[in-house]
């Protein structure tokens, strides 16, 4: 559940993003650092209070942020290719669309692969 919220919230926060496309790229990247930095301090705090691993389990923090630095980066090209053939606009709703169903899926396999049996 918290993939898929995450992935509407950075999805839906770039689709509707104002200004150059590369300044929205950095400032989702800070928010998704910083969120998963917060999500790392409150596993932390869980474990050390014997309340579980919570919802990410045990996802490693390196491949997390080179995860959504590529998916940042995919982002940011596919709406510089798009915007050749349609509108600005246009093309960061599909790129913001695109962003937030990446981000659910490659949370869901991430999750999946370092929480498997």
């Amino acid at each position: 559940m918290i993939f898929w919220l995450a992935g509407l919230y950075f999805g839906w926060r770039w689709a509707h993003a104002s200004g150059a496309a590369w300044r929205h790229a950095l400032e989702l990247l800070f928010i998704m650092l910083a969120a998963m930095s917060a999500m790392r301090l409150m596993q932390r705090w869980r474990i050390r209070h014997g309340k579980g691993e919570g919802a990410l389990g045990r996802l490693p923090l390196y491949a997390l942020a080179l995860a959504k630095l590529a998916l940042v980066a995919s982002a940011l090209a596919v709406e510089y290719l798009l915007q050749r053939w349609i509108s600005p606009e246009t093309a960061r709703v599909l790129a913001g669309a695109g962003l937030g169903v990446a981000f659910t899926v490659v949370g869901l396999v991430l999750h999946r692969r370092h929480n498997g049996p």
